[in-house]
């Protein structure tokens, strides 16, 4: 018998208590849990300064032992810089700090010190520290990126662009804030994010976008063509974020058999602008699942499901 994925939801008044910091460990941990959990939920509308959430969770978290794997980010950094020539990167090294400078009209791949990616896009100037600190992975961004942050409850991951910080945990967004302008555009394709700017703030669901111009904010969906022009990138994706990506990616809708849920989802992949049947073959391969594909519905399936739902 399958597994019923329970969604969370939280209420303004919820937050305010939290705001006013008169919450107990039980409903911290509440509000820590519904900030990491992917599923597109209704959000409500957070008053105040969003960072602070963050800052006082992890205030109030005991403070855990983290180790680096530095052979690997090493390895990483040096298939970077190897390519560096080709796509017209420039590195400036500091003791603590690096600075990628991408030229116009190039993109690239970037591993950061957690094993976080980006993919950036020319004109673009990413900063960003050799190794991030306890409790806190900052970057900042000029330019255009999009973001794959690897999860890690006791360390938000913040991209800050001029005056606008979008703070998450572990998912997929994309910032654009073009050098020599004020405006910035933070658009999530999967997970939770806050965006803030000054003491404005706001949570975004998949598929929403906020831009920033002068002194206006605007609110819309991210439009099927927009998904597509990126990557479609999984790093040991659950069921939840496969489903959310695909659809979005290729304006689907999928549904997944109850069994499925049950099952320990580690689909890894990168793909460009590819055929969706190609790429849904290769994760139903990788998934050890079957699947039917009849208009735009896609029907995931255990591997000895009889037929469609």
């Amino acid at each position: 018998m399958g597994t019923t994925h329970r969604t969370m939801n939280l209420t303004p008044s919820q937050l305010d208590k939290f705001a006013r910091g008169e919450c107990n460990d039980a409903e911290l941990a509440e509000i820590a849990a519904w900030l990491q959990d992917g599923e597109a939920t209704a959000i409500p509308a957070a008053p105040g300064d969003g960072e602070a959430i963050w800052r006082k969770i992890e205030a109030r978290r005991r403070p855990v032992r983290r180790i680096f794997l530095r052979r690997a980010i090493t390895a990483a950094a040096a298939i970077v810089l190897g390519a560096a020539a080709f796509y017209g990167i420039q590195y400036l090294k500091t003791p603590k700090e690096l600075t990628v400078r991408l030229a116009a009209g190039k993109t690239t791949r970037i591993v950061l010190p957690d094993s976080s990616v980006v993919f950036l896009q020319g004109p673009s100037v990413l900063r960003y520290p050799q190794r991030f600190g306890d409790g806190e992975r900052t970057v900042y961004l000029t330019g255009t990126g999009a973001f794959e942050v690897n999860g890690d409850a006791h360390s938000p991951f913040t991209v800050v662009s001029g005056k606008v910080k979008t703070t998450a945990l572990g998912t997929s967004f994309e910032v654009r804030a073009p050098e020599g302008s004020q405006d910035v555009k933070v658009w999530l394709r999967y997970g939770k994010v806050v965006v803030t700017r000054e003491r404005d703030s706001m949570y975004l669901k998949p598929g929403d976008a906020v831009g920033y111009a002068g002194a206006a904010r605007t609110v819309e969906r991210a439009a099927p063509e927009a998904y597509r022009a990126g990557v479609l990138y999984f790093n040991r994706a659950g069921l939840e974020e496969v489903m959310t990506k695909l659809e979005n990616y290729y304006n689907i809708h999928i549904v997944a058999d109850s069994a499925l849920y049950s099952r320990k989802w580690e689909v890894t992949g990168e793909f460009a602008r590819e055929d969706p049947a190609f790429v849904i073959r290769n994760i139903a391969f990788i998934a050890d699942v079957q699947y039917r594909m009849t208009g735009d519905s896609l029907w995931l399936l255990p591997p000895t499901a009889p037929g469609e739902p």
